[in-house]
């Protein structure tokens, strides 16, 4: 990339840094673990940085004093400028948003659940790397400077502060999220929110979180989309003053526990576009923060969480892949509740990868349906692969449910080709690969 094709962006940069450098000699993070202290010089003291620990301390001792709120929340204008917020949205694949999850009410409990929502999407970084290599620049150098500006806000030693995960959502008409907590599953016990400890969270290390307007509702012909803080003490109603009015390059912060409820209201058409139809379209960029450098979201091109394969089923020539995916991913979409109520979150990514998420968010699979045009050789192929989050491993759970699954959908795959294929050469090869895609998973479909 030549230094003129740099993003505007680039500018704030040598500032940021300059800044956290010289921060950094004052009030030093050594690393080591997640519960690491910042050794911070006197000067530093005066200036009311906080390491991990003290910070910790401070966010539980909010059950005792709610008048430390302010000092776990707040919102801060023009983090990015409108104009380089515009440079970016106009280098975003629209096309690559991908259904996303949220929380959701459990009809089986008085809590809250992950769910997709309507109205949902979101492009994460590994999405726009490999879409849109103009955008994943302009994110990288954004969310830096949200980071670090985060950190500043929340009075955490410089350097303290990791990203756990980075995307750019879009509500599109309808979308919403109910109350919730970043890292605990939540209830109201006497209209008083409580974390549940009987349900494991997936994500319990989160610390903090924020998110910045990305588009006005004049630009993004939409109405409503706005943040909230929700009540705590209330069965989770909007605060009277928790609603954050939108303005593009505004960004709320806040602690992640359920200090912090948070969701955001419905978004509506405005009717705008004239005669032309445009779908409402609400951006924010949302980012999640741990303490423990382990977890930290990674940019590198050597992703030690890059997907693992599970198996490759090469498909004959007369095998009409489009239809092949949409019957496949029928069958996916039916067992959604199975064993349980939304243990399965299945979504369409472009026009032909299916991404089949677990409930516990400990991994998820893909199926990409590849067609000869994708190809360099003349055999279409099913390629399935598992992905993980961060540096998490599978649980126990996904690992069996996954097999069950996929031994179904080999089932499914040959009673398709059955029904299709009237070459014995093709039948032959097609159940040899189905074969030897069943050894790859770690058992065999009770029947």
């Amino acid at each position: 990339m030549k230094w003129r094709d740099l993003p505007k962006i680039l500018l704030l940069i040598p500032t940021v840094l300059s800044a956290a450098s010289s921060s950094r000699q004052e009030c030093d993070n050594d690393g080591t673990t997640a519960d690491t202290t910042c050794k911070i010089t006197e000067k530093a003291k005066q200036t009311d940085y906080m390491d991990p620990s003290k910070f910790k301390k401070l966010v539980l001792s909010f059950e005792e004093d709610e008048s430390i709120l302010p000092q776990l929340r707040g919102t801060i204008d023009n983090v990015i400028s409108k104009a380089d917020i515009t440079a970016f949205i106009s280098a975003l694949p629209k096309v690559e948003f991908v259904k996303a999850s949220g929380y959701d009410d459990d009809i089986n409990s008085n809590g809250r659940v992950y769910a997709a929502p309507e109205g949902y999407a979101a492009i994460g970084l590994k999405e726009l790397k490999t879409s849109s290599s103009e955008a994943y620049n302009k994110l990288l150098q954004m969310r830096e400077h949200v980071r670090s500006t985060t950190e500043k806000a929340l009075h955490l030693c410089p350097g303290s502060l990791y990203i756990d995960f980075t995307t750019i959502s879009q509500k599109t008409e309808g979308g919403a999220h109910t109350p919730h907590a970043d890292n605990c599953i939540h209830y109201f016990d006497d209209g008083v929110v409580t974390c549940d400890p009987a349900r494991v969270h997936p994500y319990p290390n989160r610390v903090a979180a924020s998110i910045m307007y990305l588009n006005d509702p004049g630009n993004g012909n939409y109405e409503g989309g706005q943040f909230y803080f929700a009540n705590r003490t209330n069965h989770g109603e909007v605060e009277a003053l928790g609603t954050v009015n939108i303005d593009a390059g505004k960004m709320i912060y806040f602690t992640s526990g359920i200090e912090n409820l948070h969701g955001a209201l419905p978004v509506l058409s405005s009717g705008g576009g004239g005669r032309e139809i445009v779908e409402p379209r609400r951006l924010a960029l949302a980012m999640w923060y741990v303490f423990d450098p382990s977890l930290k979201e990674s940019v590198d091109d050597s992703d030690p969480n890059d997907p693992t394969e599970i198996f490759t089923l090469l498909l004959p020539e007369s095998v009409e892949v489009t239809s092949l995916l949409q019957y496949i991913g029928t069958y996916i979409v039916s067992l959604q509740r199975k064993p349980t109520i939304g243990a399965w979150t299945v979504s369409k990514y472009g026009h032909s990868i299916l991404h089949i998420l677990f409930k516990d968010h400990s991994a998820m699979f893909s199926m990409n349906f590849m067609d000869p045009h994708q190809l360099t050789d003349v055999s279409s192929r099913i390629v399935v692969e598992r992905h993980t989050d961060v540096n998490k491993r599978p649980s126990l759970q996904y690992m069996l449910q996954e097999s069950v699954l996929l031994h179904g959908v080999l089932d499914e795959l040959s009673k398709f080709m059955s029904d299709r294929l009237f070459d014995e050469n093709e039948r032959v090869s097609v159940n040899d690969g189905l074969e030897a895609a069943r050894k790859k998973l770690p058992g065999r479909q009770a029947s």
